[in-house]
């Protein structure tokens, strides 16, 4: 294939895109879903900072009251939701963790982490309080605004004068995970707006997220409208020898639409893996949002190239 050639088909295969990504912001719940995903990542992306420094403080804190020797050499291993020390140095630790543990009757997820790291390295502690799915991340900023909030609500470490909101937006958070056809309605987009306001004053004493109120406001005010292509900016930016157009809004801060789509698409795939990862098997519900995910990247061929292979995954997790 010529140079010229292959940039035709280029440029045909980033218009397709576009112009499919256009046609799926015709529907308003889908857009509602996409606002409120974004919403939660600037949430996301405002707490890490805070979530670092206290939890660096929280570690210190809980090394100051060790009895125990902190190097150490051990061989206790956790899995899934139990762990059972062997050793002086984890046992001792395990006990302050769940000392500071708003659910130490509940479910804790200690595969998580590697407890004979604990004395040296402060996230495999915070993994403790947080959701499955964290074994791989090193610090706050591989965490999703699940995993944060859910540390915050688990360990008293955070004192959140009413811990209700951050709880309201958790479950908001699973709601727009768990909508196997990424739509929400825009009351519920309302509801979402108000708590999320809510809880960023909590958390006045961060500047960080509360200098963000406005933004997220924005996002959810704007109309992000395809009838008028005005209200768009089509960049052109370089990318693997050629132009990959991005459509942009004013109200995303520079990010653009087709990543946010992509990365949210991205983190409900992963929720659907975790779930059967963690139970073995699909429930019937999870069964048929597999198969809504299956139909909706079928349906929408331009992002085929991106979610190929989980196209594969979810046929296999239904064979």
């Amino acid at each position: 294939m010529s140079p010229d050639v292959y940039n035709i088909t280029l440029y045909d295969t980033q218009i397709m895109a576009l112009t499919s990504l256009l046609l799926r912001l015709n529907c308003a719940e889908y857009k509602n879903w996409m606002k409120a995903g974004y919403c939660l990542q600037i949430l996301q992306s405002r707490l890490q900072g805070y979530i670092d420094v206290e939890m660096q403080r929280f570690h210190r804190q809980l090394r100051q009251n060790m009895a125990a020797r902190q190097r150490h050499t051990c061989q206790c291993r956790s899995k899934g939701k139990q762990f059972q020390p062997n050793c002086a140095v984890c046992k001792e630790w395990k006990e302050h963790i769940l000392n500071h543990h708003n659910n130490k009757n509940g479910e804790i997820h200690w595969g998580n982490c590697n407890p004979s790291l604990w004395p040296t390295h402060y996230w495999e502690v915070a993994k403790v309080y947080m959701p499955r799915g964290q074994t791989n991340s090193k610090g706050p900023r591989q965490c999703d605004a699940a995993a944060l909030l859910n540390l915050i609500n688990s360990c008293d470490h955070f004192k959140v004068s009413n811990i209700t909101k951050v709880r309201e937006v958790i479950k908001c958070r699973n709601d727009l995970m768990h909508s196997s056809d990424m739509k929400v309605s825009s009351s519920w987009l309302d509801d979402f707006g108000q708590k999320i306001q809510e809880l960023i004053y909590e958390f006045r004493h961060v500047p960080s997220l509360v200098n963000e109120a406005d933004q997220i406001q924005e996002v959810l005010l704007t109309d992000w409208s395809v009838d008028n292509l005005s209200v768009y900016e089509v960049d052109g930016c370089v990318a693997d020898g050629g132009e990959n157009f991005c459509i942009r809004n004013s109200s995303l801060d520079g990010f653009s639409l087709n990543e946010l789509e992509i990365q949210l698409v991205s983190q409900l795939l992963e929720e659907l893996y975790l779930q059967k990862e963690e139970n073995g098997a699909l429930s019937e519900e999870d069964q048929d949002s597999v198969r809504k995910m299956k139909t909706f990247l079928t349906e929408n061929q331009d992002l085929l190239p991106v979610f190929q292979d989980d196209l594969k995954k979810l046929e296999h997790l239904l064979s």
